[in-house]
Parts: C-alpha cells; sequence; structure tokens
C-alpha cells in the first residue's frame, strides 16, 4: 500500500492542474474548520476542489508541494482504511520534505470512519468531497460533530452555461438580434441540461448523459437490484415537475410485475434525494401530517435525463424545474407548491411563513387567465406581498403581477 500511496501523491506533484472554466460558487481558503462540498455525480464537485486549489496557490497561500490532493477512487488507493491517512500525509512530507498546508479528500465516503481522523488534525486547513448517499449533510455532521460546514454542488447554472458556452450577455442584447441567440441557448440548456462535460461535449451528448444515468441506476439506487433501480429512476425522470405519490409509484412498478414493498419504495425516493438525484416537494400546509400526506411534485437534477431516454421534449415542464433548481442553488431551503381551486408553482417560505409566490408559464406574448388566478388566490390565502410569473419570453405587468422572462430571472446574482 506504501507504494501505491507514493505513485499517487508522486503524480499529483509533478502534473498541472487541468484547464478550468471557473464556477461562480466559491470556498472559502481561510478558515479552520473542514468545508464539504456535496452534489450528484458529474455535477463538477472535483473541479471544485481544484478551482480551490488553483486559487489557494494564486493568492500567496501554500506552493503546490504544500498542497496534498487525493481521490479515493484512484485504483492505486483500493482498501485504503483510516489508519492509512496518517501514512498518506507521511508520504506526502517524504516526497516533499514539507508539511501539507491544505489538505483535499476527494471521495472521502470510501474511507470508512474518516470522521475520527480529523478529531485531532487541525494543522491543516481541510476540504473533503464526495457523491454517494454515504457522503450527505446529515452523515457529514454525523462524522465531524460540527466541525464543519457544507457547500452543495449542482449542474451549471444558466449564467455558467453561456460562460462555458463564450457567450458574453450584456444589457444591450435585449433590443438586438441577440435576444434571440439567448433564446436559442437558454432552449439547448433546458433539453440538454447543465452537466459541465455534457455542455462541452460536441458530438454525443446523449450518450454522456445516459452513461450518467445509469451510474445513477446502479450506485446511487443500489439497495435494489439494476433493473428495478432503472424502472423507478426512468418513472421519475417521466414525471418530472408533476404530482407523484408512494402509492402511484409502487402500483406502477407493480403493474410492470416487480415484488417491491411500499417501505422500499420510500427508501428509493430517499435515496434519490441523498444522491442528488431527485427531490420531493410538498404542499405548502403549516399541518406537518397534511405535507406528508398530501401528493408530492418531483423534480430532477438535471432536465438532460429526459432527452437522454427519448421522452419528448415539455419546455414548460423544463422550465418549472430549472426554476426550483435554480431555487436551491441560491440557498432557499424551504420550497412549497400551493394548489387552491388552481395552483401555484412554488411557495418560498421562511420558518414556514410564505415570503413570495412564482409562477412559471410557457408564455410569449400573453399570461393565460388560469396563472393569474392561481395566483390571486395564493396570495389572498397565504397573505403573501411578492409574487412573481416567470415566462419564456414575455415582460410586463399583468393584474398587478410583474412577468419576466425566465432567462433574465436566470441570468440575475444568485
Amino acid at each position: 500500500m506504501e507504494e501505491r500511496i507514493k505513485s499517487f501523491i508522486a503524480e499529483w506533484l509533478t502534473n498541472k492542474l487541468p484547464k478550468l472554466l471557473e464556477r461562480e460558487l466559491s470556498l472559502p481558503v481561510d478558515k479552520d474548520y473542514v468545508i464539504t462540498v456535496t452534489g450528484g455525480r458529474r455535477s463538477g464537485k472535483t473541479f471544485l476542489l481544484y478551482q480551490t486549489i488553483k486559487k489557494v496557490v494564486e493568492n500567496g497561500l501554500a506552493s503546490f508541494d504544500e498542497i496534498l490532493y487525493v481521490d479515493f477512487e484512484d485504483y492505486r488507493l483500493k482498501g485504503v482504511s483510516v489508519d492509512d491517512l496518517d501514512n498518506i500525509v507521511k508520504a506526502f512530507v517524504e516526497l516533499t520534505g514539507k508539511q501539507p498546508k491544505y489538505i483535499f479528500f476527494d471521495e472521502i465516503q470510501n474511507v470508512k470512519g474518516y470522521g475520527s481522523w480529523f478529531k485531532k488534525r487541525y494543522n491543516y486547513k481541510v476540504f473533503l468531497s464526495g457523491s454517494s448517499s454515504e457522503l450527505t449533510p446529515l452523515r457529514i455532521a454525523e462524522e465531524l460533530r460540527g466541525r464543519s460546514v457544507n457547500y452543495e454542488v449542482y449542474p451549471l447554472s444558466f449564467r455558467e452555461f453561456l460562460k462555458f458556452k463564450g457567450f458574453t450577455y450584456t444589457p444591450l442584447m435585449d433590443y438586438t438580434p441577440q435576444r434571440g441567440k439567448i433564446l436559442s441557448l437558454l432552449r439547448e440548456y433546458l433539453q440538454y441540461g447543465g452537466y459541465p462535460a455534457v455542455v462541452l461535449e460536441k458530438e454525443d451528448k446523449i450518450g454522456l448523459l445516459k452513461s450518467y444515468f445509469e451510474s445513477v441506476v446502479i450506485r446511487d439506487l443500489s439497495l435494489v437490484k439494476p433493473a428495478i433501480a432503472e424502472l423507478f429512476a426512468s418513472f421519475i425522470v417521466s414525471n418530472y415537475s408533476n404530482l407523484v405519490s408512494i402509492n402511484k409509484t409502487y402500483n406502477y412498478l407493480r403493474g410492470l410485475g416487480v415484488k417491491v414493498g411500499k417501505e422500499t419504495v420510500i427508501e428509493l425516493f430517499a435515496k434519490a434525494n441523498e444522491t442528488y438525484f431527485a427531490f420531493l416537494v410538498e404542499e405548502f400546509e403549516k399541518s406537518e401530517s397534511k405535507r406528508k400526506a398530501n401528493p408530492k411534485k418531483v423534480y430532477i437534477t438535471d432536465t438532460g435525463y429526459p432527452t437522454a431516454l427519448g421522452l419528448e421534449f415539455s419546455i414548460s415542464r423544463a422550465m418549472e424545474n430549472t426554476v426550483y433548481i435554480e431555487l436551491r442553488r441560491r440557498g432557499y431551503k424551504e420550497v412549497f407548491y400551493w394548489k387552491g381551486k388552481r395552483e401555484v408553482d412554488f411557495v418560498v417560505s421562511k420558518n414556514f411563513e410564505p415570503k413570495s409566490l412564482i409562477q412559471v408559464t410557457y408564455a410569449t406574448d400573453k399570461i393565460e387567465d388560469r396563472e393569474i388566478e392561481g395566483l390571486i388566490e395564493a396570495k389572498d390565502a397565504l397573505k403573501v406581498d411578492e409574487a412573481l410569473i416567470l415566462t419564456w419570453d414575455y415582460e410586463g405587468q399583468v393584474n398587478g403581477f410583474k412577468a419576466v422572462p425566465l432567462w433574465k430571472w436566470l441570468l440575475r446574482p444568485a
């Protein structure tokens, strides 16, 4: 094991960082607590660590040979235990003659009981990342016992997507043919999603998305056989931005001849959430029992999945899903939907006090009456002053409600 560890570290020290297109999310580099990074597979966690390493070097906080980076999914480190972490640092010191100032451990969930090692290690600035249900914010809190702050990574925002495409937006474009270019890029973003590698892929985006989907099925939903996990994941993708329930999902699987209990379906939804594949949004109700009993809306981490599975592209559903993920990206923890005679897509609240309403509609020149009626009803019932309609490309005031094109809202600073 010692030689394999040295082999990995030597390769790290002699290689350069890959070319980086910086993300908007930035990790602090001067904190004494452990910084953790969670998110779905292929969403860019490793490159965020690289981005942070680059910032550390450029800011003069440490030289490259004072930074230890370890990827615990590397074949040479298979079987590494928490007892080997001291040997990894020892090997680094032996090869560089220096103690590391910064430690970056990628895919740390592969080291069982890693939290115990950090209890006595405060001489370094420490960054941890990983993807799977073994590295969730809750499990991190259990392992590190309050000595860490977690940052969540999602696929590219629309702002980042434009950057990766080499497109720079200026307000003057609102009044030029470039506005059409923005809408074209937004359609591409909605249809193929925001996974960094998919955005940069020029020949086979769908093939790459399919491989990501298979990774979710095989690795993240592994509590059941892959065939059952695939049926469940496909069902979720087919119903994204729609209402689902445990019973509906259970009956669907049973209808296909799958012998599965409701408890397993509940566990599958929990896994989908833990691994950042899919999220359930409850109806806004102050009564917890009602919230749990009512149907929930399901959203997926990336709108490229329906395209990968050959489903018909629904721009309105993709728009709604994108708004939900953007709300999560901006740090909103309490997001619900509301249903009266009409429905409102999102209620954003704080401590279960509703603060704002958001309605999403594929409107280019007119807002449908049902969208307005839902907002009026919800605004009166919930006593909310702030309400917004997000459209495809319609902008103005409608019955006292502000309507803004989705692309403009997405381009606003988080």
